[in-house]
């Protein structure tokens, strides 16, 4: 069902390269346009979800070097999650 979000890319943008830059997310999210309803929850959640998908392949391939450092991440973007408004304003 997430396949068909086109936010899941944006998301694995935002995971993989833009890494918490602001400025960087900003210019991606202007660029790419209106997401939609609480398009700021569904792409906290898939960039958790992305996380924990590379945590289980490395645990799966055996590196497990790498493992800590998502698990870190990932208790990070729980910490940080809370609800946003449509605009992406948090509550």
């Amino acid at each position: 069902m997430i396949a068909a979000d086109p936010l899941m890319d944006l998301a694995k943008t935002d995971s993989y390269s833009i890494r918490g830059d602001q400025v960087k997310r900003a210019a991606l999210l202007a660029g790419y346009g209106p997401a939609g309803p609480e398009w700021a929850d569904r792409l906290a959640l898939y960039g958790l979800y992305q996380n924990l998908e590379l945590w289980d392949w490395f645990a799966i391939i055996g590196r497990t070097g790498a493992l800590e450092g998502l698990a870190n991440d990932m208790t990070r973007q729980l910490a940080a999650t809370q609800p946003h408004d449509s605009r992406g304003v948090g509550l």
